[in-house]
């Protein structure tokens, strides 16, 4: 029941028709969701790896994956469970070249797991997005109403403030107090939930 409300939020109306044409090769389809998520996951990396040139190394390897895996994806729920865990584990190798040291090493990877273990991730993204659910359900009605039409909806800021007959400037405020809880909520400074906020919230 918990998983419905981000399972939605994630799968745009056109979505689940550009991964079936990716899956059989489309570039275009390729290029759209390369769009959608490139920044997110730069974003991410550079946050955590400090380098902008290996920021982009963790672009390029997660969507050469995803193009060369694109088979394994069946439906879009199950793609942001992989584009999740292809993004964690592009950082992780990163993180490993960057580490010249065993004290290094002990510092830049004690808060993510050494080895690749798709069940341990799988749980995780799972109680990730219970967590993110409830956190939802928490906020005020009005600042949910606005979260949801910018997740869900993927409307623009003007077209909300049009829609709710609001400033721009209100939805904006309602946007940032929205983001900033479930940050806050979200994030323990664990790589694995900063990173599910980076792709799926922010």
């Amino acid at each position: 029941m918990f998983c419905n409300i981000i399972i939605k939020m994630i799968q745009y109306p056109d979505d689940k028709l550009i991964i079936n044409k990716l899956k059989e090769g489309d570039v275009l389809s390729f290029d759209s969701i390369f769009k959608k998520y490139n920044k997110k996951v730069y974003y991410f990396a550079i946050s955590y790896l400090k380098n902008k040139e290996e920021a982009e190394d963790v672009v390029q390897e997660v969507f050469m994956n995803l193009w060369k895996y694109r088979d394994q994806i069946n439906e879009y729920y199950v793609f942001s469970k992989y584009l999740f865990k292809i993004t964690y584990n592009a950082t992780c190798k990163k993180f490993r070249k960057q580490a010249s040291d065993k004290k290094q090493l002990e510092k830049v990877l004690k808060n993510i797991i050494l080895e690749d273990n798709s069940t341990n991730l799988e749980i995780e993204y799972n109680n990730l997005l219970e967590t993110a659910n409830l956190l939802i359900e928490k906020l005020p009605s009005r600042q949910k109403e606005i979260f949801l039409l910018s997740t869900k909806e993927q409307l623009t800021n003007e077209q909300i403030s049009l829609q709710l007959n609001i400033s721009k400037k209100t939805v904006d405020n309602y946007l940032t107090m929205a983001k900033t809880f479930l940050r806050k909520s979200i994030s323990d400074g664990h790589i694995l939930s900063i990173l599910f906020f980076w792709l799926f919230l922010k």
